[in-house]
């Protein structure tokens, strides 16, 4: 029994870990997800944006701090109920899921495993079943970790959600499981799909080209979605002015090209303009004319608008909304290229300008989410070995004073 309990203890807790983890290094990208359950049920705008951000954030950290309780047996009483708590709401929305279908996948694993809705189902079944099994056989298996420091278990698991939560809003996701990571290029793929969505009794579905409804299935068309950015590239940039595809001339290999991008130009202010100001007078000094323009939505108005407060004097060029998101995260982002390969990506917010004086942008502002990612997480793990070790402190103690006694 002990064996059993210890098995699903892992099983539970690993994927309660990856689930927590995988969306907590993106929570913008799951604030995203989270919204389109909102607008499949109508209640786009009903909450507050950082409400929703603030939500995800919560959700990650309890469903990661769950996992570790599990995987290390701690609180065991408590941890099983946690768990069940857990899918005792997402079986039946995952359930909803599956035979409704309103989002294209539930985003359990945010963009690092994207699996059917169906699977996704079937999965929290199994979820479900070793939460059930847990709850009742748990505390046949003593913890890992000593029950008086379990506080500090808890605190740090936390902590290191916090981390990881902060670099990737302020910065970018230290994990990037997009279609345009760095050292990838920008431009679009041939394996590029474009999904057809139709509608029948209210209810929207996705469809490749490959399997069409039939005109007498009862499916209407709704709609080409040209974007899936967990599985291919379709950024396509157009001119303002004529509306044509400029995509290959404007992001044509240079040593060295920034681009500003702006998915919601009515949150661009002035807070942003001498930065992006400043980037764009360095890089056409070390790159010349076309190595920094700007990408938005096609919204001339809110376009307009935002350019005036940032006094823009670059390009600027119209893209699809959710694929500029793809690219990189936050309302105002930069972007690096170098020969048409993202060298890095950041908010404008953590451009650094004293940096622009000891040397290239290319070389000042470049990042590497994944080794940051593995120290963190490698720090996070020697403090829990640590925890582990202070645990067994009194029962060394004992075992000595027994020595002692005899």
């Amino acid at each position: 029994m002990k064996l059993a309990v210890w098995i699903s203890r892992l099983l539970l807790g690993a994927v309660f870990i990856i689930s927590g983890v995988s969306k907590m290094v993106d929570p913008i990208g799951f604030a995203i997800k989270i919204s389109a359950y909102l607008a499949a049920w109508d209640l786009t705008g009903t909450f507050a944006p950082g409400l929703v951000l603030m939500g995800g954030c919560i959700l990650s950290t309890f469903e990661f701090v769950t996992g570790v309780l599990l995987a290390t047996g701690s609180l065991r009483r408590s941890s099983a109920w946690a768990a069940l708590l857990l899918m005792c709401v997402m079986l039946p929305l995952t359930a909803y899921i599956a035979l409704a279908n309103p989002v294209d996948d539930c985003g359990c694993f945010g963009d690092f495993l994207i699996i059917s809705n169906l699977a996704t189902f079937l999965k929290n079944i199994l979820l479900f079943a070793l939460a059930l099994f847990l709850v009742r056989y748990n505390r046949r298996a003593k913890p890992l970790i000593s029950p008086w420091i379990q506080w500090v278990e808890i605190t740090a698991a936390i902590l290191y959600m916090i981390v990881l939560a902060l670099i990737g809003y302020h910065e970018q996701p230290l994990l990037d499981f997009r279609a345009y990571p760095v050292g990838e290029p920008l431009t679009a793929t041939d394996d590029a799909e474009a999904l057809y969505v139709y509608t029948r009794n209210g209810i929207d579905q996705t469809f490749s080209d490959t399997e069409l409804p039939d005109d007498d299935s009862g499916w209407e068309f709704k709609e080409v979605r040209t974007v899936r950015p967990a599985s291919a590239k379709l950024l396509t940039l157009l001119d303002p002015a004529t509306g044509l595809d400029v995509t290959d001339s404007v992001l044509e290999p240079r040593p060295g090209q920034m681009l500003l991008l702006l998915p919601f130009p009515s949150e661009a202010g002035a807070a942003g303009s001498y930065t992006a100001n400043e980037l764009h007078a360095a890089m056409e000094l070390t790159y010349g004319p076309g190595s920094f323009a700007a990408i938005t939505i096609a919204d001339s108005a809110a376009v307009d608008r935002a350019l005036d407060v940032m006094m823009a004097t670059y390009p600027v060029y119209y893209a699809d909304q959710k694929a500029i998101m793809a690219v990189a995260r936050g309302s105002m982002a930069v972007v690096y290229l170098r020969n048409g390969i993202v060298a890095w990506k950041r908010t404008l917010s953590s451009i650094n300008l004293d940096k622009l004086a000891s040397g290239d942008p290319a070389e000042v502002y470049a990042t590497n989410g994944p080794k940051w990612f593995r120290r963190i997480t490698a720090g996070y793990l020697i403090a829990n070995l640590i925890i582990y070790l202070i645990g067994l402190l009194p029962r060394l103690f004992r075992l000595k004073r027994r020595k002692q006694a005899k």
